[in-house]
């Protein structure tokens, strides 16, 4: 099944930070990674969706992770600036995979991320650039959140291959154990390094597909490697629905994500 995946993927793609027209939506959802561009100055963009994912967390038993919503806000501050705010209502379920019966649950908001992107090329560059930083703040609900601060940051690098083709990679660095005491920030762990590579083509003036590779060096110790593939539909210039599927290729994982962005006019 992964090897007729991953060939599948290798024929069928879409980017989807090119721009299927000039003057339509330009969002970082379905995909892994995101776009270097932001949105502009006075605008409003929300990008939203269903996510639900199912992975092993130990010998015999599953997690289900349902997000219903996740949110993405963002704000343009600047020709070259913009402000996003993240939140989420998710629900985590342990399942006995022997006996499919369900041994936990827990639901919640996670904590809130506040972030800043900005676009460090023009808009005309071949090689587009840009760099996000999310602050995580300890404010989602008792047993989902783990009551502490984190930082989530890439680098976005995107190059057009030809109209309506271009490949993206992102490279970041995630914490999501930070404190505070009396010294100062006290960071549990090292963290992770994580990637993005991306490649894609517009099927049509409204339709796209795209393939990914994507993961995390997980603490610097452990690599967790992923694909994901999707789709693209744009209803107008400021409305987009998209579909996006993803598995693990080292771990057992999977998840499927259905969303809509909406850009509002100013």
């Amino acid at each position: 099944m992964k090897k007729l995946f991953i060939i599948a993927l290798s024929f069928t793609a879409f980017s989807v930070h090119s721009q299927i027209t000039e003057n339509s939506i330009v969002t970082d959802r379905p995909s892994q990674a995101e776009s270097p561009k932001v949105i502009g100055k006075g605008i409003i963009q929300i990008e939203s969706g269903l996510f639900f994912e199912r992975r092993e967390i130990s010998r015999g038993f599953s997690q289900h992770r349902n997000v219903y919503p996740i949110n993405l806000f963002r704000i343009g501050v600047a020709n070259r600036l913009e402000l996003r705010v993240v939140n989420e209502i998710v629900t985590y379920k342990t399942i006995d995979n022997s006996s499919q019966e369900e041994t936990g649950k827990v639901s919640g908001t996670e904590n809130l991320q506040i972030g800043l992107k900005y676009q460090v090329t023009n808009d005309a560059a071949k090689i587009a650039v840009g760099v996000v930083s999310h602050a995580i703040l300890p404010t989602g609900s008792t047993g989902v959140s783990n009551k502490r601060y984190g930082i989530v940051s890439r680098v976005n690098i995107s190059y057009d291959l030809a109209a309506n083709k271009s490949i993206s990679a992102n490279f970041g660095y995630n914490n999501f154990n930070l404190d505070f005491n009396e010294e100062g920030l006290v960071r549990y762990g090292n963290g992770d390094f994580t990637y993005t590579f991306i490649y894609g083509f517009g099927l049509s003036e409204r339709v796209g597909l795209y393939a990914e590779a994507f993961g995390n060096y997980v603490e610097f110790e452990d690599l967790e490697s992923n694909i994901n593939a999707g789709m693209t539909y744009l209803i107008s210039d400021n409305i987009q629905l998209d579909y996006s599927y993803g598995m693990g290729l080292n771990r057992v994982m999977n998840y499927h994500s259905v969303g809509v962005s909406v850009r509002l006019p100013k």
